[in-house]
């Protein structure tokens, strides 16, 4: 098996294990969320610089135009990319975050942007959550 096959197959697997562990969650987790999608990002981020430097920016799209399933799987993307966006934009707003920014952070770098967009919600959301409980309790 090659590297990066088994690269491959080690993302699935830790983001299967993730998504089933945050599905057994009842309770809102204590520590601060907004580290997981950082995390998530960290070595996808790393990867990709990688392959840029390696193959250049536009390095993908011979692969894109080789094969049909190569396209299925680039609109596969788009398309979760684009949902992933959809469901995040109104929590981003709701906690005063600039769309523009973020649109073009997730058009321009993928899941890359949209996992720190998530990130910076969820961060903004927490933080929120703390200065009310703060400001309601007596001095």
């Amino acid at each position: 098996m090659l590297q990066v096959e088994v690269f491959a197959f080690a993302g699935f697997g830790v983001a299967a294990i993730a998504m089933l562990l945050v599905t057994q969650t009842k309770a809102r987790v204590a520590w601060p969320a907004w580290v997981v999608p950082v995390l998530a990002v960290v070595p996808v981020a790393a990867w990709t610089g990688v392959a840029i430097v390696r193959d250049g920016l536009f390095g993908f799209w011979p692969l894109l135009a080789g094969s049909p399933w190569a396209l299925q799987v680039w609109l596969d993307r788009l398309m979760s990319v684009a949902a992933g966006f959809f469901l995040l934009q109104n929590r981003a707003r709701a906690i005063g975050m600039k769309s523009e920014v973020w649109v073009l952070a997730v058009i321009f770098t993928g899941g890359i942007g949209l996992l720190l967009m998530l990130a910076r919600t969820v961060y903004l959301e927490r933080r929120k959550t703390i200065l009310a409980d703060q400001g309601a309790k007596p001095a």
